[in-house]
């Protein structure tokens, strides 16, 4: 079937189909679906449950390990990462990279964990599952006032919150920094013990009187009166003026001569959200799948806009994060590195190939984009980074297809043919190669198309969108290019023959080279082998590896760690002093604004940065500066700071990245049964590191010990008082604490009252020994100094587990080197220590090394089909292994100009560079088949073998010289302007394609002349 000479005799059904294209694509950009980067499904779910006071120890036996063996029966789990801490403990599930219904396995994570829970402690809350742990928010809105309460900030909050979820598209709005209210007694130890009144004794005559039920209804003459009785605390005097029994006594004492009656906060805070240093509540904002983040950005920015003017004077709302604008900046940067390179690559062609030709293969390159803009939203691919670099480095090799064929036609439109002629025979004789070779491409490409995990997730719309594009090229050089070339191709016959044509310039050095090749060919095959040798030794000692590049965004993050048992009010204090010196316009100008957690992470605004665990001795810091070129500078700078000025706080100061994990994190994880064993391993894998000079932010994740007062019960005198242990554990957390004893209702808002002890009694260890222990049996109250001994034993203060052992992980970073970099220098350590360790103690690679050699695993796992499917075509369509073999030996020559790209560009070898090697197989293989299958057509007109082989290669020169001359100039704009994700790739693909060129126009001839036995005359 002959697609051109169909085209031709249906030439305005082909005339519609362009126009179509044409407008499908001007309609699809206005309201195609944008997003900075690709979306990564983020396959983990966390499970929860606390038991308050319970020691990290026995939260491990009791309720860490019987969650791990219930999630470990779910098949789908990959890994399940533990934290256990003083009264609760949290679990990381992570689903395998091969699953796709995560829903049912949430589903039935959930139903296990249902089942688990009668098989917990008593009193044991939870567990609960979270499965929108990777839900991402498009916007937060900071809340901020000078004037309001937190209060009123709070209902404030909650009224945006109802009007933002009538915007179309949202998914779900949430609040972070809400301080709840609470009505606090605070009583003297003394005076309780003096009126033998207990917390529970006022909290029973507090929940008799603040009731709300019916009272029935009154039915007179059919008439319905409903009867409520009053009880129901009106205000805080009310709650003041309960009498309160004397127990043993008929007196009573007003609540307000018990205890100071306070309304207030949670105390202490909770979680608080700062926003350029003042508390505020934070409104993060996530949408669905498939939405424009850029349009919604518009909706949401004018219903806030609304939302302000309307607000009380005193009442202030600022973007806080705002994903649409930077989406909106990394598309329109790489749309306008897509236009460059189409006016690079179109001016090159119509160059090379005179006005009329080069305009019909110009007109091809943008039918060919907008023809996979119309097939990428079929396929639901946005546009982003990696779908447009994509398009980027497929232009060369899709303009290949069009040059080739307009090439074919105007050479038989030279040697006589008329215009239709020459298409339809173009059509017959090139419609096999070529898509032969644009499907060698697209299965180069398959192992990416089929692989796995967040890094398949992140780069896999590259395989799709080139699958795409050069399907979509191949179709329409058989369809438009011919039917574009009859009407407007004018070309003068020339009467010149072939060995007249290649009788000049370039040609006849090309001629030269090729022909003392051929005479020499093991010469060239033991250099060609040398070189190989070589670029290979090169690549594995010097080129520099990484996995992904560090982000261009411009915003750092600041994470405050304080030693484990701090409060949240300490953090805090540190929190704002840090936020004063980066918000102070003389020592940070480039610094916009900072918004800061306290306790936990905030939302989840970048795809791939997890929010930190809730922790209250933790912060996290985000800072928004002018431009993403500030980032190193200020990063640098706030490190410094803050081992100069807060040496308390382990500050840990990072650029953003790209990709699915963190760039340059190098991470060493030690497991084994023993804690002990494991920390003193740390230490050791600490101290190696820190041996490395520059190195920062070596750390282990198990933290400090932490010291905890142990109340010793003296069993026997306890009894003979009539207390129990229970006793003693409800007054110390009563007094500590604080019990909720009933609840204040105010509107819509309920308020905890709680009882606990005075501020200044609750901050002396020496109350302790005064605190009243009130006996559930008799009443009576004793010191707790009578029955019980009070002494200090430290504990750690967590225990980490990883898929069910003990695990502790030490991390580090370095301001220059990467994680491969630092890995060779802490190898000769970790050997050692391998050696030294005892059985059933292992080490394992985590962090940055770890996710690339996953990802390098998942993507060789498709490789060997991928490749075997490419031979299997070639050999399909020459009806010959030896030809194929040929095609593919010359793949391992790409090796040679890559190592010297790399190397003299100073690029690193990241995953992307793998998939430039995978684009750079599929145009070698596109050189060879189209080569070898003009050599079968000279032999078949009845030329010599050695002939055929020399005037084949010269007649593919040119064809082959410019589509490797367009791929490399379309890929400059990456190169000069340094993309931060692609200039690696595109350094080594234009070295790679220079080289490689070269070496295959000599090699594939050569190396053809062997397989095929063709004799050379004068060969050495």
């Amino acid at each position: 079937m002959n697609l051109s000479h169909i085209a031709l005799d249906n030439s305005r059904v082909m005339s519609l189909f362009t126009l179509f294209i044409i407008a499908a694509g001007i309609i699809l950009y206005q309201e195609y679906p944008k997003q900075e980067d690709p979306t990564i499904t983020i396959r983990e779910a966390v499970v929860t449950a606390s038991f308050p006071g319970m020691s990290p120890r026995r939260v491990e036996d009791l309720l860490t390990r019987k969650l791990e063996e219930k999630i470990r029966e779910i098949p789908e789990v990959d890994n399940i990462i533990s934290e256990s801490k003083t009264g609760s403990a949290t679990v990381h599930v992570i689903a395998r990279d091969e699953v796709d219904d995560l829903g049912s396995v949430w589903q039935d994570l959930r139903n296990r964990m249902e089942d688990i829970a009668d098989d917990l402690p008593a009193g044991t809350k939870g567990p609960f599952v979270n499965d929108e742990f990777g839900l991402t928010a498009v916007a937060s809105i900071a809340l901020w006032t000078d004037g309001f309460s937190l209060a009123e900030m709070r209902e404030t909050a909650r009224d945006i919150r109802d009007r933002l979820y009538s915007l179309q598209g949202v998914k779900r709005i949430e609040l972070y920094g809400v301080q709840e209210e609470r009505v606090y007694l605070q009583a003297a130890n003394a005076k309780l013990a003096k009126f033998g009144i207990s917390p529970e004794t006022i909290g029973n005559t507090l929940a008799q009187q603040n009731i709300l039920l019916p009272g029935g209804v009154l039915d007179i003459s059919g008439r319905a009166f409903a009867i409520e009785p009053s009880g129901n605390f009106e205000n805080l005097e009310e709650i003041a003026a309960i009498p309160i029994g004397i127990p043993g006594t008929e007196q009573s004492i007003a609540l307000r001569d018990l205890a100071e009656i306070e309304r207030g906060y949670v105390d202490p805070p909770e979680m608080p959200a700062f926003f350029n240093g003042r508390q505020a509540i934070v409104i993060s904002v996530s949408v669905m799948d498939g939405v424009d983040s850029v349009a919604f950005g518009d909706q949401l920015t004018a219903r806030i806009e609304e939302i302000k003017r309307e607000l009380p004077w005193g009442l202030e709302l600022e973007f806080a994060t705002y994903q649409p604008e930077l989406i909106e900046k990394t598309v329109s940067a790489a749309i306008v590195n897509l236009g460059q390179t189409v006016v690079i690559v179109l001016a090159v062609v119509v160059l090379a190939l005179g006005l009329r030709t080069g305009l019909i293969v110009g007109a091809f390159v943008p039918l060919v984009m907008m023809f996979g803009m119309v097939m990428m939203s079929f396929f639901d691919i946005e546009l982003q980074r990696i779908s447009i670099a994509s398009m980027i480095i497929a232009l060369g090799m899709l303009v290949d297809n069009g040059i080739v064929v307009a090439e074919d036609i105007r050479t038989r439109m030279q040697d006589g043919a008329t215009a239709r002629e020459a298409a339809i025979a173009t059509g017959q004789s090139l419609s096999v190669p070529l898509m032969t070779s644009s499907l060698t491409t697209v299965l180069a490409f398959m192992p990416l198309m089929l692989m796995v995990g967040a890094a398949g997730e992140f780069t896999g719309s590259l395989s799709y969108v080139i699958g795409i594009l050069m399907i979509g090229s191949w179709l329409l050089a058989m369809l438009i290019v011919p039917l574009v070339s009859v009407r407007f191709m004018k070309v003068k016959t020339n009467g010149e023959d072939e060995h007249h044509r290649f009788d000049q310039g370039l040609y006849n050095v090309y001629r030269s080279l090729l022909t003392w090749m051929l005479t020499h060919r093991l010469l060239v095959i033991v250099i060609v082998l040398l070189s190989l040798i070589v670029s290979g030794w090169a690549f594995g000692n010097f080129v520099v590896k990484e996995f992904f590049p560090k982000g261009e965004r411009n915003q750092f993050l600041v994470y405050l760690d304080m030693p484990a048992g701090t409060r949240s009010t300490e953090v805090v204090n540190e929190l704002q002093t840090i936020n004063q010196w980066l918000l102070d316009p003389e020592s940070n100008p480039e610094v916009e604004t900072t918004v800061a957690y306290v306790g936990q992470g905030g939302p989840r605004f970048f795809l791939s940065l997890a929010p930190i665990d809730p922790d209250p001795h933790k912060a996290f810091m985000l800072v928004n500066l002018e431009h993403s070129e500030q980032v190193s500078e200020l990063v640098r700078r706030t490190h410094n700071y803050l081992i100069n000025n807060h040496p308390e706080v382990r500050g840990r100061v990072k650029a953003m990245w790209m990709g699915p994990s963190e760039t340059g994190l190098y991470e060493v994880r030690i497991s084994g049964a023993d804690a002990e064993s494991l920390m003193t391993l740390a230490e050791r894998v600490q101290a190696g590191l820190s041996a490395i000079p520059g190195t920062i932010d070596v750390h282990q994740n198990w933290e400090n010990p932490q010291v905890k007062f142990h109340v010793k019960v003296d069993q026997s005198r306890a009894r003979r008082v009539g207390v129990t242990s229970t006793d003693i554990a409800m007054a110390l957390n009563n007094f500590m604490e604080g019990v909720v004893l009933t609840e204040y209702r105010e509107g819509d808002t309920i308020i905890p009252i709680v009882a606990r002890g005075k501020d200044e009694e609750r901050a002396l260890v020496s109350s302790l020994w005064e605190l009243a222990v009130f006996s559930s049996s008799t009443g009576n109250s004793v010191a707790l100094g009578q029955v019980a001994d009070l002494e200090g034993l430290g504990e750690y203060s967590r225990i980490k587990r990883r898929n069910q052992v003990r695990t502790i992980t030490v991390q580090a970073k370095h301001p220059h080197l990467k994680a491969d970099q630092i890995h060779k220098r802490m190898l000769p350590a970790i050997e050692t220590l391998q050696s030294s360790m005892s059985p059933g103690y292992f080490i394992e690679l985590g962090g940055e090394l770890e996710g690339s050699s996953e990802a390098q695993g998942h993507l060789a796992t498709w490789m060997p089909l991928a490749f075997a499917l490419i031979f299997a075509l070639i050999v399909w369509q020459f009806n010959s292994i030896r030809r194929a073999a040929v095609i593919m030996l010359t793949i391992p020559l790409i090796i040679v100009g890559a190592t010297i790209g790399l190397l003299s560009m100073q690029a690193v070898f990241g995953f992307m560079t793998i998939l430039g090697l995978l684009a750079l197989a599929g145009i070698i293989i596109n050189n060879g088949i189209v080569m070898i299958d003009r050599i079968e057509e000279e032999r078949q007109a009845g030329a010599p073998p050695y002939e055929a082989v020399v005037r084949s290669a010269l007649s593919r020169l040119r064809p082959i010289l410019l589509s490797v001359f367009t791929t490399v100039l379309g890929l400059l704009p990456l190169i000069v302007y340094r993309d931060i994700l692609f200039y690696g790739m595109a350094s080594m693909m234009v070295f790679a394609l220079v080289v490689g060129t070269v070496l295959t126009l000599g090699v594939v001839p050569l190396l053809y002349t062997l397989f095929m036995k063709v004799k050379i005359p004068n060969a050495v």
